[in-house]
Formats: C-alpha cells, structure tokens, sequence
C-alpha cells in the first residue's frame, strides 16, 4: 500500500514579488517581453506585458533569454543560470529539484492501491509456558504479498495479505524440534500519517501441525523516499530514483498462536510465542 501526494504548487505571489524584466527570444527570432517569475532546466515562467499572470514556456523552444539589465540566463538554448524567488542559482550549484519546499506547496494526499513484497525476519521474544520444552530458538523468516484488493477511504485502508514463513525450535540437546512452514492470507487495516503508515496484521492459515493464527502491529517507514532526500542529488541515485522511492521498511511485533501434536513428551493443545523483527519491502 503506498501513500503518494498531489502537490499544488503555489509560486505566483512569491513570483509577483521577485519578477524581474527580461526578454524571450525563440529560434525564429519572435520575442516575448515581461516579467521574469521563474527559470529552471525545462521551463520559464514569464508574465509578458499587458497580461496578469505568468504563463509557461518550455526551454525547448527558447534560444535566448536577456534580462534588461544586460544578464543572460539562457543563450543558444543553454541555461546558463536560473532565478527562482528572487534568487539567481548556477546549473552546477543546485541540480534541479527533486521535490519542492513544503513551504511552497498545499499537499493533498491520496492512496494508491498496489502489490507489495515484503521479505520479514524476526526472532522471538517471549514463549508460552506451553512451549517451554524448546528453549532453544531460531530467526523467523518470512514472505508477505500485499494485495491491492480492499477498502480505501481517505487515509484508512484495508487490504488482503498473503504470508508464508518459517519458524523452528528445539530443546537444549536438538532431540526434540517443532517447527516447519506456515501458509496464511489475511488483512491488514492501517492508517496513514504523512508519509508514514500504521497498520495491523491479523492473519490465519495452515501451520506444520495443523492451523494457527497470528496478529501484530507495524510502522511502515518509506526509507526510499529518505535516500532520494538525504543523496538524490548523486547521479547514481537519482538514476535509479522510481525504484529506490518504492522501497520501505517496515518495524514489526507479532503474536502467535499455533497447534501441537500429542506425542510422548507434548500433550498436545497449542501453543504460541511473540516476536519483534523487521522487514524491507518493494512497491510495486
């Protein structure tokens, strides 16, 4: 499940305010003469003279852009510097901005339902008392599936999971072992805040003695959208930047609630553990 959001961008005060007086001039030599709000790598934002607002040229079809007072930003369709709130930024100092400001934006979030690839380990932290026969414990592994197929209403949502782990212990000399794989569907109802998303897992399906049941909590952290922030201005990042920004990691507790056999040294019944991990995650 992933969060995106719609960002209306708000430049037009901020550019009334710091607009300065230049001159367009494309390749067949037809000029537009206003106020310069905005330049960057692929547009210019200019108000030509009689009109109110700016309106959006695209550098493509620029050869010149002269300012009256004699400096030039734009020359043979080059961008030689660009001006952005009054100020003038060089192409080298500030690579075109990934995201704007928050500062300059009224955001407006949406959620958009997706498959999810989820690789989970974890270990456990606290058994029943049930299950104190195997004192000895190995890291759960796990592969979760998020589907698309739910209820989505604002920043709530619940959607249909897959799951398949491993668990397995032991007692203190291996003669005795529990454990096998586990195959369940469920939901996960959660709840966005920003960027980040609160949900919950409750799940059941068929464990190696029969079935079992699991429920927990996590806090889904897109730590795409923090590598694009902290070293997008890197080429081999933002080279790769749609597939890093879908990546997420996700901090999880979970209970579980499984049967035993009745054997010689079990009486059988169930049993269950709870467990911490964490898992790194693809959306797609």
């Amino acid at each position: 499940m992933k969060m995106i959001h719609k960002a209306f961008y708000l430049p037009i005060l901020i550019s009334f305010l710091s607009a300065i007086d230049g001159t367009i001039i494309f390749f067949d030599g037809t000029t537009i003469e206003g106020n310069i709000n905005s330049v960057d790598k692929a547009t210019v934002y200019i108000t030509p003279i009689g009109l109110d607002f700016p309106e959006e040229i695209l550098m493509d079809n620029i050869d010149t852009l002269k300012l009256d007072n004699g400096k030039i930003l734009v020359a043979g369709n080059e961008v030689l510097l660009m001006f952005e709130n009054g100020n003038f930024i060089s192409p080298g100092e500030k690579k075109q901005k990934r995201s704007k400001s928050k500062d300059d934006y009224v955001v407006e979030y949406v959620i958009v339902p997706n498959y999810s690839l989820n690789f989970y380990t974890g270990y456990p932290i606290i058994k029943a008392t049930s299950f104190d026969i195997y004192n000895k414990s190995s890291p759960v592994f796990g592969l979760s599936v998020g589907t698309p197929y739910g209820f989505f209403m604002g920043d709530f949502f619940v959607n249909a999971i897959i799951e398949i782990a491993n668990y397995k212990f032991m007692d203190s000399d291996g003669s005795r072992k529990f454990g096998g794989w586990a195959y369940q569907v469920g939901l996960s109802p959660g709840i966005f805040i920003g960027d980040l998303s609160i949900s919950l897992t409750a799940a059941t399906g068929v464990f190696h003695e029969g079935t079992g049941f699991i429920a927990g909590g996590s806090v889904d952290i897109p730590i795409g959208n923090l590598i694009m922030d902290k070293f997008g201005h890197m080429t081999i990042i933002d080279a790769m930047e749609e597939q890093i920004e879908n990546l997420e990691v996700r901090i999880t507790g979970r209970s579980n609630i499984v049967q035993k056999a009745k054997s010689a040294y079990d009486a059988g019944g169930a049993t269950g553990w709870v467990g911490g991990g964490i898992s790194i995650g693809y959306e797609f």
